[in-house]
């Protein structure tokens, strides 16, 4: 054989044996292992009662009174309006789930490790697609552009506000107010993109926002508004008597205190496909 056709032939090989090497080092890391100890049991309580949900990084995992679907939702880090062909039963069957892991994980590990729990117990097979659908653009109310009282542009950034912190457990941007309080429907917040809220708003509203506004940067803000689920006769209001029932919906606060609102429209968009789910195994 002639020695162009061998330094040809190792070129070839040097290059394959490269780019499988590349391939090799580009594999996404497996996933962790699924929980060593898990608890599935169905609750019978009904929305009145308790509910929790813990997740954070650690080696336990905790949901109690929890829809299916909300399990479901934060396994795959999706909002409920993206969520396509549920059964119906998965809104109505709440559970108990107490899982441990074998070590100490992280929270992105820790939902990788609620999808496999989702798999083996509950038979769960989902994919992605882009799908038209029913979302809610958030446009200016006003044709002025002006905004409303309660929203108004920030001095500076969230991030600003936490690398002056005097402690870096401090939280000077309101992230955690926002969480709790949007149960009861009061929000307040330093240094904020609309993104950072929107999150929020579109699981009041029941449908994804899109934001055609136009507006971009940091703002500080307040938002009161009264809550859909207050307004469901069988949800114990007593336990809540700080909470105005005769207050605004969602839609109007967003009118009235930021001077944006949200439009009906159709947009192509990510949905979680389920195509498979049943009822969980025994444990």
């Amino acid at each position: 054989m002639r020695r162009s056709t061998l330094l040809g032939l190792a070129l070839v090989a040097s290059a394959t044996a490269g780019a499988e090497l590349r391939a090799l080092q580009q594999q996404p890391a497996p996933p962790p292992a699924g929980f060593e100890v898990a608890s599935v049991k169905e609750n019978k309580a009904g929305p009145q009662s308790i509910q929790r949900f813990v997740l954070q990084p650690g080696d336990h995992f905790t949901a109690v009174n929890f829809l299916l679907r909300n399990l479901i939702t934060e396994a795959y880090r999706a909002e409920e309006a993206q969520l396509a062909d549920p059964p119906n039963w998965i809104d109505d069957a709440r559970y108990d789930i107490v899982a441990k892991a074998e070590k100490p994980v992280s929270r992105d590990e820790m939902r990788l490790m609620l999808r496999s729990l989702l798999m083996e117990r509950f038979q769960l097979a989902v994919h992605t697609e882009m799908r038209e659908g029913p979302i809610f653009a958030l446009v200016l109310a006003h044709k002025d552009g002006a905004l409303g009282p309660h929203l108004r542009r920030a001095a500076k950034t969230c991030e600003e506000l936490r690398a002056e912190a005097a402690s870096p457990d401090a939280d000077p941007c309101g992230f955690g107010s926002v969480s709790s309080g949007f149960f009861l429907g009061r929000m307040q917040a330093h240094g904020f993109t609309l993104a950072n809220v929107m999150a929020y708003v579109q699981r009041e509203a029941g449908r994804r926002i899109v934001d055609k506004t136009g507006l971009s940067g940091a703002f500080d803000w307040e938002l009161t508004f009264t809550p859909q689920v207050f307004l469901n006769p069988s949800f114990p209001r007593d336990r809540f008597t700080d909470v105005d029932r005769d207050g605004p919906s969602i839609f109007t606060a967003l009118q009235e205190q930021w001077g944006l609102k949200l439009e009906p429209q159709k947009d192509l968009g990510k949905v979680l496909v389920i195509d498979h789910v049943e009822r969980p195994t025994p444990n």
